[in-house]
């Protein structure tokens, strides 16, 4: 063990002490070496910026994160500072704020900070897209079983009214290459096809699309695709302009690990024009440069806006490749050690080409609500579950502020059921 590890491991206990300022934590992992996705010591530092319940292991990141306390701290401020202030004056400061988080969301992804709109959650952003683009009767819109209901029911929806088709095409589990997926698609598109909507990684059965290749096939095609990015914004290094979609949906309470009740659209540049905004209210004119068309609600929460930056920043900090390589580990650590156990049937591919952070099995054997019950009551393990379906089973979501001692526990408590 080299000195600056030995003395950054000496160290701990006193940065964890630190206040939990965004000063003190971001001043600690500068000070630290550069972390590896093994380095529990490092990632120990990172799990006590949470204020995560002790006794809970908590692995359902594809549902909500805990926000970190440098985080927290900021809203709160914000918070006090807009509510002892709320006047027109004070509140001017948060156009700025807003354009600062526009362009750190832009770099995150690699796009123009014009081609992002801040919204309240991934389901409005899709929802955006649903309703904004012009659709006739007998035009098509091709989707999948492993969307959302926001990415497909929606969609559906608008079609009973409008009369166009939605293709909801239905996925093995787990499947069988990224072939499969793109093919599939492939077959289904037809001259009336406008729209090819899709998840990046499934929150039903973990699996992660070929997004790249199959907006490929849409823009030599002139079909507009939309990536819903509820599963893959925050948790992995995510490149738009290389991926190349015309839009891609987020939130910020999963793994950007941020607030609840904000999230982001991006539009590229050259489709934003084709968007109708769903609302229209004081503010909004056909002058609005680019995506911000599409954000114009009326009054908002702006110190939340102060609290995605934070997250913006936290993850920034750590480097977003670093975070995905820390969860890549952890769910690949788990899949490997629940795949060992006889009883264990893996909905989730193990490929990494196919899968990020989302693991789903079922134990058979033992009925799934009795797992889901007793690992939460005898075990305190949080996490979600899906009762119906080839994507029935438990859903495991394991993410920065997890260990691998958790994920240990968490695997010895499924395989005392499994016996």
């Amino acid at each position: 063990m080299d000195s600056s590890r030995r003395n950054f491991i000496r160290s701990i206990p006193a940065l964890a002490a630190l206040p939990a300022s965004w000063t003190a934590f971001s001043s600690a992992l500068r000070a630290a070496p550069a972390p590896d996705a093994n380095n529990e010591a490092y990632w120990s530092l990172v799990k006590r910026q949470f204020p995560l319940d002790e006794n809970l292991i908590y692995l359902n990141a594809a549902n909500v994160c805990p926000a970190s306390r440098p985080v927290l701290d900021r809203y709160a401020e914000f918070l006090r500072d807009f509510q002892s202030n709320p006047s027109f004056q004070n509140r001017a400061k948060y156009d700025g704020l807003r354009e600062r988080l526009r362009s750190k969301i832009g770099a995150l992804l690699r796009v123009s900070a014009d081609e992002i709109a801040i919204t309240r959650n991934t389901s409005e952003s899709n929802s955006i897209i649903v309703q904004g683009l012009d659709l006739k009767a007998g035009d098509e819109v091709v989707s999948n079983d492993q969307n959302h209901a926001s990415n497909d029911d929606s969609w559906k929806v608008r079609a009973r009214r409008e009369g166009f088709v939605v293709k909801t095409l239905p996925v093995r589990v787990p499947v069988a290459s990224r072939d499969e997926l793109i093919s599939q698609i492939e077959r289904a598109i037809t001259p009336r096809t406008k729209v090819i909507a899709i998840t990046h990684v499934s929150s039903f059965a973990g699996m992660m699309f070929p997004a790249r290749e199959i907006a490929e096939l849409g823009r030599r095609r002139g079909i507009w695709v939309h990536l819903d990015g509820a599963q893959s914004f925050g948790g992995l290094d995510v490149n738009l302009k290389d991926i190349g979609c015309d839009s891609y949906s987020a939130s910020t309470h999963k793994w950007l690990m941020g607030p609840l009740e904000a999230g982001i659209l991006f539009v590229r540049s050259e489709r934003v024009a084709q968007v109708w905004p769903s609302v229209v209210t004081v503010g909004w004119s056909d002058q609005i440069r680019g995506a911000r068309k599409l954000e114009v609600y009326g009054q908002r929460d702006d110190p939340r806006l102060v609290a995605v930056e934070s997250a913006v920043d936290f993850l920034t900090l750590i480097g977003v490749d670093r975070v995905e390589a820390r969860m890549r580990m952890l769910s690949g650590y788990m899949k490997d050690r629940l795949a060992q156990i006889p009883s264990i049937r893996m909905k989730t591919n193990r490929e990494p080409e196919l899968s990020a952070g989302v693991i789903k099995f079922e134990i058979a054997g033992v009925p799934l609500q009795r797992a889901y019950d007793t690992l939460w009551e005898r075990n305190r393990i949080a996490i979600a579950m899906t009762t119906a379906g080839d994507s029935k089973g438990l859903r495991f979501s394991p993410h920065i502020y997890n260990s691998r001692e958790e994920i240990d526990r968490a695997v010895a408590a499924v395989k005392a059921l499994a016996s």
